[in-house]
């Protein structure tokens, strides 16, 4: 099984690498817009199309693929340099959604053009990479990519159907206890893979749970981004009894890279095919 990943994986990181590699790298002109990139997704997206020699500033979460590491940092996602930004003077300023909101008003009212970013299923990653194309003028390398991306994923769906749906829990931090519901972007990844998310609705996508909660539930998989261990989680009340860990299937992030699973960009390809790999196995 693991072989099989390994030549699925390779793949499919081809796909994306080639989509950076086919496009044509030329030196930004004057007429390219300067760019200024505060989402980690955005970035990723911009460089799958060949166009990160068209990004000033980024945060330092950017940090895919590794050629982003080599441009200039303004912050972090929760804490962003304003003045480092205006200094740049960008063309353009990427957001995402959520904790930018304010920011992104902030910066359209000093009058910057701002775009806010924020794929909140499967299906929006292809609409986020056009989206992106258009307005950093790279239309032809985005629709080719977007439709390589809407054909792996019907890819995925086809392979799901008729097959048992495994429960999975995704535990995404620790104190407070939180996972996603199924409106969320990963609850929609973890669906489209052929999973059936445990937590159907919560009050908010990524939202505060009870450790009862997860007992009760039954999951099948586990999937812990929470820096816990295989012992921590064991020694936690009445969870020895949850069929994941009774069948010792808990996974962590050495198991399936949380970029794949976290971040709505071309990777997340790996991220689903990874988790239907481990769907097979029922």
């Amino acid at each position: 099984m693991r072989k099989t990943f390994s030549i699925i994986s390779l793949g499919i990181i081809l796909l994306v690498v080639g989509a950076v590699s086919s496009c044509q790298k030329t030196p930004p002109s004057s007429t390219e817009p300067r760019l200024v990139v505060l989402s980690p997704e955005v970035a990723e997206i911009i460089a799958a199309l060949g166009a990160e020699d068209q990004i000033v500033g980024l945060t330092q979460e950017c940090d895919f693929p590794p050629q982003l590491s080599k441009i200039k940092k303004v912050g972090n996602f929760g804490l962003v340099d304003r003045e480092a930004v205006i200094a740049l003077k960008p063309d353009m300023i990427f957001t995402s959604s959520l904790e930018h909101d304010a920011l992104a008003q902030e910066f359209s009212k000093l009058g910057y053009t701002v775009h806010q970013i924020y794929p909140r299923s499967v299906r929006d990653i292809s609409h986020a990479v056009t989206h992106i194309g258009e307005k950093i003028g790279r239309v032809a390398e985005a629709n080719s990519l977007a439709r390589e991306l809407e054909g792996k994923i019907e890819e995925l769906r086809r392979r799901s159907e008729g097959k048992p749906r495994p429960r999975v829990y995704m535990e995404i931090y620790r104190d407070p206890l939180m996972s996603v519901s199924d409106a969320s972007y990963v609850g929609d990844l973890i669906e489209t893979a052929g999973g059936n998310n445990v937590f159907d609705v919560l009050e908010r996508d990524y939202c505060r749970i009870d450790a009862e909660d997860v007992v009760a539930a039954k999951p099948d998989i586990i999937i812990c981004y929470s820096q816990e261990t295989l012992q921590t989680i064991l020694n936690r009340k009445g969870w020895q009894d949850i069929p994941a860990i009774r069948n010792k299937r808990v996974y962590f992030e050495k198991d399936i890279n949380p970029d794949w699973m976290q971040r709505a960009t071309p990777r997340a390809i790996l991220g689903m095919e990874r988790l239907r790999e481990l769907l097979d196995t029922f």
